[in-house]
């Protein structure tokens, strides 16, 4: 693969996208993400090399939008998920544990974050800008209001740090599972134990 030199090009919303999607996750099942090549996309799209890079840019490009696509539809499982939680502090711990496992359930999820494109594809994953509105959109609900407490207003620096560390933990727990293979609860463990305090008088009362 080139270096991706950013992902300004927007794919859209068409069938014709829908089609190449398709087509470029089908590859990643079938050959692995590190082996996927835009010949292999455009042949399994029904189209030339050249066609495909003109219409919808670089294999980057639609490596992330798959991507993209793919945790949004998990976002919105994890929705319906966790409706019935209202505890902030519950809440973030099981939406992270529910990711993680959806990570090795879901067939692309797991083909980018759980084989050995995983380095690779970590790091153009934490670039993703509709990644992190995900992650804001998510846990900005659970957040100390501005108005609430001493500590004042949470910065907008702040949230990115923390949609950050949050991306983080999420691939490293997926990627990596860990010579024992953590059951869900150890690292529902983990989470209440480490990274909850760390957060501070971030989250708002339930």
């Amino acid at each position: 693969m080139s270096q991706m030199s950013g992902v300004s090009h927007e794919l859209g919303d068409s069938p014709q996208v829908d089609a190449v999607l398709d087509a470029a996750a089908a590859c990643y099942l079938r050959y692995g993400v590190a082996k996927t090549t835009a010949v292999d996309i455009a042949k399994a799209a029904g189209m030339s090399r050249a066609t495909l890079y003109r219409r919808y840019g670089s294999h980057e490009a639609i490596f992330l939008a798959v991507l993209t696509r793919e945790s949004m539809a998990m976002a919105r499982d994890a929705e319906q998920h966790l409706a019935t939680i209202d505890d902030p502090a519950e809440r973030m711990v099981e939406g992270m544990v529910f990711a993680i496992g959806e990570i090795g359930r879901r067939p692309v999820h797991a083909a980018v974050f759980t084989t050995d494109s995983a380095g690779w594809a970590a790091s153009q994953a934490l670039r993703l800008s509709a990644l992190r509105q995900l992650g804001e959109a998510g846990i900005r609900p659970l957040l100390a209001s501005a108005e609430a407490g001493a500590a004042g207003s949470i910065d907008a620096l702040a949230i990115d740090d923390l949609v950050d560390w949050m991306l983080r933990i999420l691939i490293s727990y997926a990627s990596v599972p860990g010579p024992a293979d953590l059951e869900p609860c150890d690292i529902r463990r983990q989470l209440t134990s480490l990274f909850l305090p760390a957060l501070g008088g971030f989250l708002s009362e339930p």
